[in-house]
């Protein structure tokens, strides 16, 4: 027989070679082939290290790798196969094909419907072994890259650091689909400090979502275009973003609360944009904007729709104007400013069977106050008043004020 470790190399393992394998004191063998060894669950505790260098043990693969219901999957270089996985097979029903598996370098498929992939990471081992790592690393449970750089044009390229699909399927009508949740679990009481928008991180603040510009790079990098696009795909959405009714603090949607929806800061605002083109571009111009330049609270106000109409109060919530409602308005208000000659004024719009009046109604005992220049206060009275008379109901009688002409006053 030949001396161990003198025997010819074959150029590969094939699987049918029969392996000897030895306990470490020889004193029991086995017999097995390379195939057997292979599909042998692996079990290797840990080494106690994080670098190879210092010891640890770092296993590497450099093919494709697939787990669970993933394991069906043949990948060939074509989608026309007789074995699929099901998520392949279910796909290939689609107008788009199989595409998820055809291009993965690695894929997991529950085969129990349970969690098909599941990681964790923990802030208390970042403090504790920052030691051996050199540093304290963040704390993040997946990361992933999408990079962008393909630089011909044009290009087929698109890069996604994620992407997610929730398909629901004929018949589903009774629990409902999400692409992701991200829940929130405070179990620490209320932060300390508040979030605005000018502090948006407060000391133990828990956030579902931080959308953020620059992966913290000092140098290099330009503005981000959007924080949120919806786009159709080809679908629409039938609501851009909900809020349920018990989902902000402070009102439950049916009570006398109140619920901070959405914050800014001064000067930042809402706009709509119109469709029609400058420099080639659709939508580039806004023909609306919504936004508050006030500087200090004192000098805010609300604006608050009711059921006692449309209100505009201080920030104390005093009423500082309104709009009562109407079921079935006849006529209707115009407040125009000045255009040529025509004045700036108040203007009542008659509508059918609507009232062409317009109404001034003062407390009881205030006055209907007007400004205007006062034309020769010293001179006689015209016995005749050649601009007619102004009709004016007083307290639900009737009263008729002369009108003269300025020559008749003097100028």
């Amino acid at each position: 027989m030949p001396k161990f470790n003198t025997y010819f190399r074959i150029p590969s393992v094939e699987g049918p070679e029969i392996l000897v394998i030895a306990t470490p004191n020889g004193v029991e063998t086995l017999n097995a082939t390379a195939s057997q060894i292979a599909g042998a669950p692996a079990d290797s505790p840990p080494s106690g290290e994080f670098f190879a260098e210092e010891g640890a043990k770092v296993s590497r693969y450099g093919d494709r790798f697939f787990i669970g219901g993933a394991s069906d999957y043949p990948a060939l270089n074509t989608r026309d196969v007789d074995r699929q996985d099901w998520l392949s097979a279910l796909m290939a029903t689609t107008s788009i094909g199989p595409w998820a598996l055809e291009n993965a370098q690695a894929a997991c498929l529950s085969r129990f419907g349970n969690s098909a992939f599941v990681a964790g990471s923990r802030t208390s081992d970042a403090l504790k072994w920052r030691d051996k790592l050199g540093h304290v690393p963040s704390t993040i449970g997946v990361a992933s890259w999408g990079i962008a750089d393909e630089t011909t044009n044009p290009t087929l390229a698109t890069a996604y650091a994620y992407y997610g699909e929730v398909w629901r399927m004929p018949g589903v009508n009774y629990q409902p689909s999400f692409v992701m949740e991200l829940e929130v679990v405070n179990h620490g009481g209320p932060a300390h400090g508040v979030s605005t928008p000018y502090h948006p991180n407060c000391g133990g603040g828990t956030y579902a979502i931080q959308i953020g510009a620059g992966g913290g790079q000092t140098e290099g990098t330009t503005d981000g275009e959007a924080g949120i696009v919806f786009v159709s795909n080809p679908d629409s959405w039938k609501t851009g973003i909900l809020f349920s009714n018990t989902s902000l603090a402070g009102t439950n949607g049916d009570d006398g609360g109140y619920g901070n929806a959405i914050s800014m800061a001064r000067n930042q605002g809402i706009e709509w944009r119109t469709p029609e083109k400058r420099e080639q571009v659709q939508g580039l111009d806004a023909g609306a904007m919504l936004f508050s330049t006030v500087a200090k609270t004192v000098n805010g106000q609300r604006l608050q729709f009711s059921d006692d109409g449309l209100l505009v109060t201080n920030v104390a919530g005093n009423l500082l104007f309104s709009i009562s409602p109407n079921s079935a308005p006849t006529n209707t208000l115009n407040i125009q400013a000045g255009e040529g000659l025509a004045a700036a004024g108040l203007y009542v719009q008659r509508g059918e069977n609507g009232s062409s009046n317009l109404g001034l109604y003062p407390a009881e005992g205030g006055e209907i106050q007007l400004s205007s220049p006062v034309a020769s206060p010293d001179g006689v009275v015209p016995t005749q008043a050649e601009g007619g008379f102004l009709h004016l109901n007083v307290n639900g009688k009737d009263y008729r004020v002369p009108l003269f002409t300025p020559e008749q006053v003097g100028g």
